[in-house]
Order: structure tokens, then C-alpha cells, then sequence
């Protein structure tokens, strides 16, 4: 539909590139199927009415509301409505997501925008772009070195395109820990401290974090800065502690936090920090504290130590107690007041599929505690930490917390008719693409496990005995064909999975099937297992190369080295499986020694019916995969 559009002022560029993905052709007045008058009030609100062929669109406080609002007004017009009234008052001044560009996967130009569009169709406002040394910076040629790194260039145009979406662009670092990936290089040996943290003290130190912000004062608009700060539970304890002596984490990281604030003050940032550490220090007696334990009490000296001028992130993925959530919102403003942020979380960190089930289940009592609150900002993180997942399906968890902003609560068909609107699929579809997760019938993902479970070790076997996998994962490989072919963006993540599903008809139950035959002494099936091998390396090969292809669309090209060798060990492996049962069957060795080992539960659990620990060792995959053990 051709639309002229009046007074659009400065969002001319922004409505040029949403157009094409709502059915909508900007054009001149005498052309137009369609008079859009735009309005803006200093008001936190859209309205759209449709009267016939005159429409009006009134925003608030940024274009996202105006985006969100010509997505509804498009999509009406579309489905031959002739007559409209909506209006909507967002709950949250800032909502968007942070995603993680460091842990592997760099989003690449084009998907950065193609996100970024889907974003302000669905109305939010903020995008945080995570990079550890995943950006440019001159003078530090290690600094990023061979991982996909931003130049300035890049970091420019993503700036100038979030905004005329009306969407911040906020760089989201690390000025602390977190910096494994360039502290491995020699070349950081000056301000190193250990393997993961900055050498708090060194002038080195401070340097490189100046740079840090003079590049990205070159390079973004934004005022805001997010510089990190959390986790760095080894602190002080390596070359920090040979060089200064022992001293009380808490008076190292509060002493780095001062200097680091001298430094955003001079390139006249405003910063926020993850709270996590605060909370950690506070509560360093409490035998087996977690993250934001409730038994953390703060001192009125730590109160005061405190510097009030950061603004705290809240981060917290694995409650599902709204009162949870708003005891720790009390506790920040303990600390600073209402300068606090909550980040809530959109699982991509388990494996090759998205945990949207667990995700939400945790999002919503947090999104209700906020509002009961009045948090004013909130966004959803979305992590990689290595995993196989493509970052665009979480598009599908974002919609919850556009639309629960815009609604004022969560209702499910104005979740889908949102992001339908703003991705032109059905949501449904991008939801089914978890049901490869769960064959236990279990909250937590299990495909990473299964995958790469060694075939001849069998580490996680004990834990899958009895469980008919094989059709479990038939029926899912057929609900996924079900899904359209064409999914636009969404397409070749989709394909990964379906792939998957594929595999895992053979490999989930694979060790479970060859032991038993085994120690059976079954020489027929031990046979079909040997040929089965060769079907489990095509379709393995087949899941590759769409994984490939979906990392290539999606990314830039750096990081796929890493699944290049997870694959390669696998493919290598039912190799050699093949090759030893075939030995085994023809004499040439008397044993299959791996399968006489007895098969043990890898977590040493006993007394338990529950097959699968809590996110089954998620984080412990990376490392074992590459020591050879699972």
C-alpha cells in the first residue's frame, strides 16, 4: 500500500527501512492510498486511529513508540480494516535487550539491522551490543585479534541506524574481568592480573581502559556507557597478589572502581555496572552463597561506599518467585536509590535451541515485581557463552517484554499478534523450535548432552536409560518439517534445528543401544550399529553444513572454527566406532575394551529419580568437549 505520511520530521530514514517489511510503499500525497498524519506529544504514549483512508499516528518519548505504532497501523490496513483506534502507555522508559557479541558468535552488519528493525517494530528502545574485546581499538593489535572484532567504521553506521529507529545503541563492555579471550595473548602480560581480570593498580591498566572509552566516545552517540564489573571472583589473586601483597577484595575492586569512574568522567559518560559483585561482597560469609542470596545484608559504611552515580543492573535468569525478585529490587535501592536497572533473560546459552519455556517462566514473575516497583528500565540479556544457538531466535523471547511494556501485563495472543507484526511469522512456529530439548519431559536442555555424548564412553548413558528417545525425536523431526520453509530471517536457524532432531532419531540412544548389545553378545545388531554409523556421519555432516550456512548468514565468519572441530570430533569418532565394532565382529581383537566399562551417572548423583541435573553442566560442555571427554 502507497502511504504519504505528513510531518514525519526525522523519521523519514527509519520508516524507508521498515517499509519494505510491513507492505508499505512511502509515497507523494497524490499517489497515496493512504494520508498518514504524524503527531508528536511530549507524552510516554502511541495512539493510531483509521478512519477510511486518513489515518493518524501520535507518539511519545522516541521513535520506537512511532515504529510500533506503524506496525500496528500497517497490519490493521493489511487485514482490510477501514476503521482503528489504539492506544497504548508504556510501562518502562528505556526496554530493549543486551546480546552477547563476545562469546563466539559477532552478529554481522546486516542481521544487526535486520534485528534492529524487528526491535522497534515491536516497540523497544535500547540495544546494549556486549563486547568483551570484540571491537576495535588502535594501539592494542591483540585487542580482538582473529575474533570478528567491530572497527569503528561498522560501530558508526550501527550507531546511525539504531537511531533513526529510535533505538540507543549502548556499548556494553568490560573494564575488569570477563577479558579471558584477550589476556591470553603475551602482549597483556603489563596489565594482566589473572587469567580472566585486569591488573588493577598498573597504569597499563588504566590506559587501555582510556582507550577503550575514547573509542567508543568516537564511535557512538549515546552518553551511556555499561562497563561490565561482574564476576571477577579471582581478584587479586595472581600477579596482583606478587606484586601488591594480599589484600580484601572488596578495597581492590572498590579502589579500581574509582579510577575507572575518573576515566568516564572525562569522556563525559554516564556508566552502569552489573551489581552482582556488590552483593558477593556483602555476602562473602554466607556458606554457599549464589547470586543475590536474600540473606545479604549491607553495612551502613558499604551502603556509603557505594558510589550513587552508576546505575546497578539487576541481573537475575533463574527465579520464578516474583517476591524473589522484589526483595533484591529493595536491595538496590538500598544501595542507589531507583538508579538501578533490572536485566531479565532470553535462554540461548544451553545449546543448539532456544529455552524459551524456562525463559519465560522466569521473565514474567520479574517483569510483574518491576512494575509493582516501578522500575523504569529493564531489559532482557541474551547470552551466547559459546553455545550453538543463532542469536535471532531470540527475537521471539524479546516480544514478551515489548509487549508486556506496551500491555501492562502478558497476555499471549497480543504476544504473537506483536510479533507477527514486527517479523512477519508466527510465533508458534519459532516456540516449536525447542522441543528437541526436552525428550525427558523435563524443565531443562538437554541436546548438547546427547549430542555430544561420547558414543564409546557413554558419560551421560546411565541417565537416559529406558527413555525412548528414538521416537521421541521422530515425532519431534516431523513437527519441525511442519514448519514453513520459508521463515524469512528466522529460516536457516530453523533448519539447524530440524537437522538436529535428525541426528539425534540415532545418537541420543546410540551408546545405550551399542552397550546393550554388547554385553549381550548380540553380533547381529552390533552389525546394523557398525552400518548405523555411516548413517549417523551423513547426518551429522548434514547438520553441519546447515549450521554452516546459518553461521555465515548470520555472522561473521570467525568463531565457526570452534564448531568446525566439535563436529569433526564427532564425525571422527563414529569412525572409529565403526572400526571397532567391525574388528570386534571379525576377531581381530577379542574386546571392545570402552564397552565393558560399567556405564556410571555423570554427575555421581545416587538415591534419585531425576535423570538431569539443573542445566545438566551447560557451562562445563566447552571445556569437556575439548579435553576429549564428553
Amino acid at each position: 500500500m502507497k502511504i504519504y505520511f505528513e510531518n514525519p520530521c526525522g523519521l523519514v530514514a527509519g520508516i524507508a527501512e521498515v517499509a519494505p517489511e510491513l507492505g508499505i510503499e512511502p509515497a507523494d500525497r497524490k499517489e497515496a492510498e493512504l494520508v498518514v498524519t504524524v503527531k508528536e506529544v511530549p507524552d510516554r504514549m502511541l495512539n493510531v486511529s483509521l478512519d477510511g483512508d486518513t489515518a493518524t499516528v501520535t507518539y511519545g518519548d522516541g521513535y520506537a513508540r512511532f515504529f510500533r505504532a506503524l506496525a500496528i497501523l500497517a497490519d490493521a490496513v493489511r487485514r482490510g480494516e477501514r476503521s482503528l483506534n489504539v492506544t497504548e502507555q508504556p510501562l518502562f522508559e528505556s526496554n530493549g535487550a543486551m546480546v552477547d557479541m563476545s562469546r563466539n558468535a559477532v552478529m554481522n552488519v546486516g542481521t544487526m539491522k535486520t534485528m534492529l528493525r524487528k526491535m522497534a517494530l515491536m516497540g523497544l528502545n535500547t540495544f546494549q551490543l556486549y563486547t568483551e574485546d570484540t571491537y576495535e581499538i588502535e594501539g592494542y593489535p591483540y585487542f580482538g585479534y582473529m575474533r570478528g572484532r567491530y572497527p569503528k567504521d561498522e560501530l558508526r553506521e550501527l550507531d546511525a541506524y539504531a537511531l533513526s529507529l529510535g533505538i540507543e545503541l549502548i556499548p556494553c563492555i568490560q573494564v575488569l574481568g570477563h577479558l579471558r579471550t584477550h589476556l591470553r595473548w603475551g602482549a597483556t602480560a603489563p596489565y594482566k592480573d589473572t587469567d580472566v581480570a585486569l591488573l588493577v593498580g598498573a597504569e597499563e591498566t588504566y590506559k587501555l581502559i582510556d582507550r577503550m572509552m575514547q573509542t567508543i566516545s568516537e564511535c557512538f552517540t549515546t552518553r551511556r556507557v555499561h562497563i561490565g564489573m561482574d564476576e571477577t571472583h579471582d581478584l587479586g589473586t595472581g600477579k596482583y597478589l606478587d606484586r601488591f601483597g594480599y589484600r580484601e577484595r572488596q578495597k581492590i575492586y572498590f579502589e579500581h572502581l574509582d579510577r575507572v569512574s575518573q576515566i568516564i568522567k572525562k569522556y563525559g559518560f554516564e556508566a552502569m555496572m552489573w551489581s552482582d559483585m556488590f552483593f558477593r561482597l556483602a555476602g562473602k560469609d554466607i556458606p554457599g552463597y549464589e547470586d543475590y542470596c536474600l540473606d545479604v545484608t549491607f553495612t551502613e559504611d558499604f551502603i556509603n561506599s557505594v558510589p550513587k552515580h552508576i546505575k546497578q543492573v539487576y541481573w537475575d535468569y533463574y527465579h520464578d518467585d516474583e517476591q524473589f525478585y522484589a526483595t533484591n529490587i529493595e536491595k538496590h535501592r538500598l544501595l542507589v536509590g531507583d538508579n538501578m536497572m533490572f536485566a531479565g533473560g532470553v535462554w540461548l546459552w544451553s545449546g543448539h535451541c532456544p529455552l524459551y519455556s524456562e525463559s519465560l517462566r522466569n521473565s514474567l514473575p520479574a517483569l510483574e515485581a518491576c512494575r509493582k516497583k516501578g522500575v523504569r528500565d529493564v531489559l532482557a540479556t541474551v547470552w551466547l557463552n559459546g553455545s550453538e544457538n543463532s542469536l535471532i531466535l531470540s527475537l521471539a523471547g524479546l516480544v514478551w517484554y515489548a509487549d508486556y511494556d506496551y500491555q501492562q501485563g502478558f497476555e499471549i495472543e497480543s504476544v504473537k499478534s506483536c510479533f507477527a507484526r514486527a517479523c512477519g511469522v508466527s510465533y508458534d512456529n519459532l516456540i516449536r523450535c525447542e522441543l528437541p530439548e526436552h525428550p525427558h519431559g523435563e524443565r531443562f536442555s538437554v541436546t548438547r548432552a546427547l549430542l555430544y555424548n561420547d558414543p564409546l564412553l557413554g558419560l551421560v548413558d546411565k541417565h537416559i536409560e529406558g527413555l525412548d528417545t528414538d521416537s521421541y525425536y521422530r515425532d519431534v523431526t516431523e513437527q519441525l518439517a511442519a514448519i514453513p520453509s520459508d521463515c524469512g530471517i528466522f529460516s536457516p536457524a530453523i533448519e539447524v534445528i530440524r537437522c538436529l532432531s535428525s541426528v539425534l532419531e540415532h545418537k541420543a540412544s546410540f551408546g545405550v543401544r551399542l552397550k546393550a548389545a554388547y554385553d549381550a553378545g548380540n553380533l547381529t545388531a552390533l552389525s546394523a550399529m557398525a552400518n548405523e554409523c555411516d548413517i549417523l556421519i551423513t547426518k551429522l555432516k548434514k547438520l553441519r553444513a546447515a549450521h554452516r550456512t546459518a553461521w555465515m548468514e548470520y555472522n561473521k565468519p570467525f568463531g565457526w572454527e570452534v564448531h568446525d572441530l566439535r563436529y569433526g570430533a564427532l564425525i571422527a569418532r563414529f569412525d572409529t566406532v565403526k572400526e571397532r565394532i567391525t574388528a570386534y565382529l571379525s576377531g581381530e581383537i577379542a574386546h571392545i575394551e570402552e564397552l565393558e566399562e560399567e556405564r556410571l551417572r555423570l554427575d555421581a548423583a545416587k538415591d534419585t529419580d531425576e535423570r538431569f541435573n539443573d542445566r545438566f553442566f551447560w557451562y562445563r560442555y566447552p571445556s569437556l568437549i575439548t579435553a576429549g571427554i564428553l
